[in-house]
């Protein structure tokens, strides 16, 4: 991939191995989301690694399939990281995820779409057969057609957006329901999950400053009425 994006241009890359950074197996205490990733009782490596996401334009996450999932260092990291499936960040980056194996790959990119929250656009997934035995010519001729076109996705969705700091021109619809249905959940479960409501609290139309279509307000605040009506069981006894 990163041979392939340097055909279209000069791109710099830095590979982040989990098996060479120091951390610590999830604790599952919920602190990184009920009260915030500052809270967290763990003190190793991963606010490092989460800097050099920020700092980066695109991101590649990639898992071999272990079982029809991600392998246990990605699952850790993944865990590690939950806080970001309530409170979305890395909105400036573009990301691919790519899995390897014999089969059961759409199950490890399933999962590795919910790895850092729904914050980066996804413009690439690509399973790579990699059993223990060698291919037949055509079929590699063809994988390779694939990276190479996940890799232009990848340069060309950077290239796209950099005069914007990386953002979308706009959210899509799907994701702003996203954002009203959290910011929604924050306020009625405030004293619960206390980080979600102050993250969400002073936010207007998004996460960051957009214009978001009149029809699509009234299309979301519609379907958020209806999904609320269906998990009122999860509602709290008490406010």
């Amino acid at each position: 991939i990163e041979d392939e994006m340097n055909k279209l241009g000069p791109v710099e890359f830095e590979h982040i191995f989990l098996r060479e950074q120091n951390l610590e197996l999830c604790k599952g205490c919920f602190n990184c989301v009920i009260r915030g990733r500052e809270f967290r009782p763990l003190k190793d490596d991963l606010p490092t690694i989460e800097s050099k996401i920020d700092q980066a334009d695109g991101l590649i996450l990639v898992s071999p399939c272990y079982v029809s999932n991600v392998s246990w260092l990605m699952k850790n990291f993944m865990d590690r990281m939950c806080y970001t499936n309530h409170r979305h960040r890395f909105f400036h980056q573009k990301m691919l995820l790519v899995s390897n194996a014999g089969a059961g790959m759409e199950k490890t990119i399933e999962a590795l779409r919910l790895a850092v929250g729904a914050g980066p656009e996804i413009v690439g997934e690509l399973s790579y057969l990699s059993p223990p035995w060698q291919l037949a010519e055509k079929v590699q001729r063809k994988q390779q057609k694939r990276l190479a076109k996940n890799a232009e996705h990848l340069y060309r969705a950077i290239e796209r957006d950099a005069p914007r700091g990386g953002l979308p021109k706009r959210p899509s619809f799907s994701d702003y329901v996203r954002f009203r249905f959290f910011q929604k959940i924050s306020e009625d479960v405030r004293n619960y999950l206390k980080a979600d409501y102050q993250f969400y609290k002073d936010m207007k139309s998004y996460y960051y400053p957009t214009k978001i279509n009149p029809c699509q307000r009234i299309a979301a605040s519609l379907m958020l009425k209806t999904s609320m009506f269906f998990m009122r069981d999860m509602a709290p006894s008490e406010p």
